[in-house]
Formats: structure tokens, C-alpha cells, sequence
């Protein structure tokens, strides 16, 4: 088991990688967010009212996704949902959705399905890219 984040209190990236390696593939669907602007936040008014800001982002996510696994920190303002079992994928969905629509503070987010023989690592780096072009 490894210590949550010191910032959010979210599950660490190595707890997430930790449980993601477990789930059979095909079994799980994701969100990922981000936390839109907190360099510039980090950059104005300084790390602690960042950090603030993405405490809000990692409560907003705890919040839409209440059905999750497991909700983490990747790192920098990377936060991720995991969803399993029956209404995975629509509630993957549904999070990402509100996630994106969300105004304090902004965020951008995308979902995806597992698919069968798929590593945890590749499904996390479509996610990046698809919440990248959003």
C-alpha cells in the first residue's frame, strides 16, 4: 500500500499503477483529467493557491465519481477515475462529461474503455491524448 498524495489526499500514482495491474484487461473503464491553467495560477499567485486549486479539482473528481475503484493523483494536475464492474463505461462517461463542463475549477477530461489484452500504460497515454485535443 502506498501513502496517499500529500497534496489531494487522492490514492498515489504508484498505488494506482499498483491496482490498475491487477484488473484484467477489458474489465474497466477510466477518466482523466486535468486542471486547466494551474501553471498560471501556480505562476500569479503562488504554489499554495495552486495547490488550492487542485484540491478543489481532486474533490470535484472524488465527488462526480463516487461509483469509483480507486481515484488518484498521476502527478503535476493529472487526476484519474477507475471505474469496474456493471455501468463502468456510462459512468466513466457521465464523469468525464461533467468533469468538462466544470467552471471551478476548469478542467478537461476524457474516458475510455479497457479493451481486452490492453495494458493499464497504453490505455493511460490515449486518455492523455484524446483529453489533450478536447
Amino acid at each position: 500500500m502506498h501513502p496517499p498524495d500529500h497534496v489531494t489526499g487522492l490514492a498515489s500514482r504508484g498505488e494506482c499503477e499498483r491496482r490498475l495491474a491487477a484488473l484484467p484487461p477489458g474489465t474497466f473503464s477510466l477518466v482523466i483529467c486535468d486542471v486547466v491553467g494551474l501553471k498560471d495560477v501556480n505562476e500569479r499567485e503562488g504554489f499554495l493557491a495552486g495547490d488550492a486549486c487542485l484540491r478543489r479539482a481532486a474533490e470535484r473528481l472524488r465527488d462526480e465519481a463516487a461509483g469509483a475503484d480507486l481515484v488518484a493523483r498521476l502527478g503535476g494536475d493529472e487526476l484519474l477515475a477507475v471505474f469496474s464492474g456493471a455501468g463502468a463505461a456510462a459512468s466513466a462517461a457521465r464523469t468525464a462529461r461533467v468533469l468538462a463542463a466544470s467552471r471551478s475549477p476548469a478542467m478537461r477530461a476524457a474516458a475510455a474503455d479497457s479493451a481486452a489484452g490492453e495494458d493499464p500504460g497504453p490505455l493511460i497515454e490515449r486518455l492523455y491524448a484524446t483529453m489533450r485535443r478536447a
